[in-house]
This record gives structure tokens, sequence and C-alpha cells, in this order.
């Protein structure tokens, strides 16, 4: 019985070898990531150990769950094409606010929606099969609703205004055996440079909007 188990097992890990979770996103920059892992260990020191603690900030584009990289890797070249026709975008930054999943909530770091930012994120989701979402970068993720109403309070009149730059989509990847289940950086593919965002997006729009004011930084009063 125990050399069938053993077998089994053996031929399982083989079907599940190479096999991997993608994961698309923007990544922000290593000032914004800085101060996001800072409010999470502020959020531990709180409540304790939660769900997204280690992960640093990001935006979450799309999930590629239980892909093999020869499935991925020839898609590539084309995403890296398809993504020259998008610019960087400017989002900005405006405070807290949280997801109610009735039975938990999740904390995050709320970016403006505005026509613009609208126009930019439709252009890029045409290149993934994924619909409207609200763009955001998380901070504590399923928290139990007591939990919430604990670290709530801190985050609802905190302030936090920044606008920010995205010039690139990141494509993440962990294996799905082993101990190691964090996401690792599998490849970085820029927007174009050369083409403004405001240009861009008004000239999609219908009615031009006006640039965004650029919001003043200010620093958060919780450091």
């Amino acid at each position: 019985m125990l050399k069938i188990l053993a077998l089994l097992f053996s031929k399982n890990n083989d079907a599940m070898t190479g096999y991997q979770d993608y994961l698309i996103v923007l990544s922000p920059s290593e000032n914004i990531i800085d101060r996001v892992k800072r409010l999470k260990d502020f959020s531990f020191n709180e409540i304790g150990e939660y769900d997204g603690h280690y992960s640093k900030a990001h935006i979450t584009i799309q999930p590629w769950p239980r892909k093999k990289p020869v499935w991925i890797e020839p898609l590539i070249p084309k995403l890296e094409r398809d993504l020259q026709t998008l610019p960087p975008v400017v989002l900005d930054i405006n405070g807290f606010g949280f997801f109610d999943h009735e039975d938990n909530r999740t904390i995050y770091a709320k970016l403006n929606a505005t026509p613009l930012t609208k126009v930019w994120f439709k252009h890029l989701r045409k290149y993934f099969s994924t619909g409207d979402f609200e763009p955001h970068i998380t901070i504590a993720r399923n928290l139990p609703n007591d939990t919430f109403a604990k670290l709530w309070p801190h985050f609802k009149s905190l302030k936090w205004k920044q606008q920010i730059t995205l010039d690139r989509l990141t494509i993440l990847r962990r294996e799905m055996i082993g101990h190691d289940k964090s996401y690792k950086k599998f490849k970085e593919i820029p927007f174009n440079s050369k083409l403004d965002f405001y240009d861009f997006t008004n000239a999609k729009l219908k009615v031009p909007a006006l640039p965004l004011k650029k919001f003043d930084r200010q620093q958060i009063s919780l450091f």
C-alpha cells in the first residue's frame, strides 16, 4: 500500500511540474512600496498577522493561475508590441477605502478614477481577458469584521495625497509546488515613454478633460 501511495504521489507531482501561477500587475516606485510596507507593518503591530502583510505594493490587473511557461512565453513578444501603444499612466493616490465582502473586508489606498484614467485602463484591458475593475493598492486583505473594526479607525481619516507615474507592466510568477509560494518578478514590459498620458487620453475622449492638478505631497501622520 505504501508503495502504491508513493507512486501515486510521484505521478501527481510529475503532472503538476511545469505549472506556475502568474500575476499581472502595475508596480509603483520604491518610495511608494516603502510607504505601503510601513503601513502594513503598522497594521501588523495593531492587529497581528493578516493576509497580504508581506506582499509588495502593486495594482493587480489580472491573475493567470496554473499556466505552463511554454504557454505564456510565446505571448510575450505580442504583449510587448501591444503595450507600446500606451503611455505611462499618471494616477493620484487619495486616502484610503475598503471593500466589504460581508464576512471580511479589505483596506486599500484609493486611486482617483477620472475620465482620463478610465480611458487608459479601458485600453489596457483590451490586451487582457478582464472586465472593468477598481484599480487600488491593497494594504490589508480579508480582515474579519472585528479585526477590521479595530484597524479601520486608523486609516479612515488618514491623509495621503500623491501623484504617481507607472511606466511599466510587471508579470510575476510563483511555483505551484514546494515551500516557497511567493511571487517573483518574471518579466517587466515598459509602456511607450514617447507618448504623453494627457495627450493620449484626451484624444480618446469626446470631450477633452483638463490635465489633473498635481497633488502637494503630504507626510502620512502615522510616521
